[in-house]
């Protein structure tokens, strides 16, 4: 019996040292919160601050897009999704990464509102990320007044993370809020 207690002591005693070796190696992970389209910042309930596009403090492209934003936004509506980025030709989104390769989690938010004269819900798009399909045909059409967020685990090889906003035939163009 005395060894069954000494061996557990042991073990224990080499998982910690173990978790001390794992834990120095640890990299915090590359977090983005983007506020699409917008030059100011915006903080959600749960703390999370989405940097708006127009000035970040990180590298970002995001190709040939415009800006566009709800000019009569619903009291109801959150700040997060009063602007939108709006591509009207195949164009990329992209993220210098600093954290390991491997796999992310990418949330992509869409809402829709009427802007200049365009609708953002008539909007059919593919979206791909790093060469993996994300969406296809996406629209949001019967869907309007309502935030839709799709996310995506993506295995990321390279330093550069890319999304690519590819407007269908049936459209002349994508967009994404946040």
């Amino acid at each position: 019996m005395l060894h069954f207690p000494l061996f557990l002591l042991l073990f224990l005693l080499n998982l910690s040292s173990l978790q001390l070796i794992f834990s120095s190696d640890y990299t915090k992970p590359d977090k983005f919160f983007i506020n699409c389209g917008s030059n100011s910042n915006t903080t959600r309930l749960d703390g999370r601050t989405f940097v708006g596009d127009l000035n970040p403090p990180f590298s970002l492209s995001f190709g040939r897009s415009t800006s566009v934003e709800d000019t009569n936004p619903s009291s109801d509506t959150p700040d997060l999704y009063y602007t939108a980025r709006i591509y009207d030709q195949p164009s990329s989104f992209e993220l210098q990464l600093s954290g390991h390769n491997g796999t992310h989690v990418v949330r992509l938010h869409f809402f829709t509102f009427l802007s200049r004269g365009t609708n953002l819900s008539d909007a059919v798009f593919d979206v791909s990320a790093s060469g993996f399909s994300l969406l296809s045909n996406f629209s949001v059409r019967n869907r309007t007044d309502e935030v839709i967020i799709e996310e995506f685990l993506v295995t990321i090889r390279e330093g550069l993370f890319s999304l690519c906003f590819v407007p269908s035939e049936k459209s002349s163009f994508a967009f994404v809020n946040a």
